[in-house]
């Protein structure tokens, strides 16, 4: 039987033990946090659970965070995220709209999702809804036989996860609202940064292999983690 996972704490040595671990379920069994922790603490009805241990484990471990796994969450240790970050680079191009969402975030260091999909230009103004009952209704028709555009938030979406798949981008922490009495509500808003301005420019600059090299260099490892994972599977998680 898995050990499992019962705080931040423990959630930290275990990415630090493992190199990779995905958030959710995949295609490898027993290879996500699921699998290592009890059911009642991915919605607890008291008390803090998974969802709320992924800004501690980010903040203080010094854990990468991020969409990395086939579009989907997980965490990186900073032992592997370099030679992660070597080869995923040299296979992600940037588009133009990636390109322009990534310098307006080194420009600013670090912003919240929906700061960043301001400032980008993702958000539409909302329209005065008319006060008149026919313009209302003929609006209303309009808007049911006009094609609509593919929505703002899902470019931004879309964008913003190919630069987490292109370690170009990552989660620094997660920031909440909170009511009256202070007590927090909803879920948490991501806020992105750069793996460069998060954990260090240095951390990426004296790395001697090559792209390919380090791939080798993950491939191995999790042939070593996961030796029930066939080829085909862990070529999917290097990406």
């Amino acid at each position: 039987m898995k050990k499992q996972v019962h705080s931040p704490e423990e959630l930290e040595r275990l990415v630090e033990e493992m190199g990779f671990l995905p958030f959710f379920w995949n295609d490898i069994p027993g290879f996500s946090l699921g699998a290592y922790t009890a059911p009642e603490y991915w919605f607890p009805e008291e008390g803090n659970g998974v969802w709320d241990w992924k800004g501690p484990v980010i903040v203080e471990g010094g854990i990468a965070y991020g969409k990395f796994f086939e579009n989907k969450a997980g965490f990186i240790s900073m032992d592997w995220f370099p030679d992660f970050l070597n080869y995923r680079r040299s296979t992600y191009k940037l588009s133009t709209q990636e390109k322009r969402i990534l310098d307006t975030l080194k420009e600013h260091q670090t912003l919240l999702s929906k700061d960043l999909k301001k400032l980008c230009g993702y958000t539409t103004p909302r329209t005065p809804r008319p006060r008149n009952p026919l313009e209302r209704q003929m609006t209303a028709e309009t808007r049911a036989v006009v094609k609509k555009p593919k929505s703002t938030r899902e470019a931004f979406d879309t964008a913003i996860t190919r630069l987490q798949m292109g370690t170009q981008v990552i989660t620094a922490d997660f920031e909440y609202n909170y009511d009256k009495q202070g007590k927090r509500y909803g879920w948490g808003v991501a806020r992105y940064c750069t793996p460069e301005d998060f954990f260090g420019e240095e951390h990426f600059l004296n790395l001697e292999r090559t792209p390919k090299q380090s791939a080798r260099c993950i491939f191995d490892h999790l042939r070593q983690l996961l030796p029930h994972a066939t080829k085909t599977q862990i070529l999917k998680i290097i990406g």
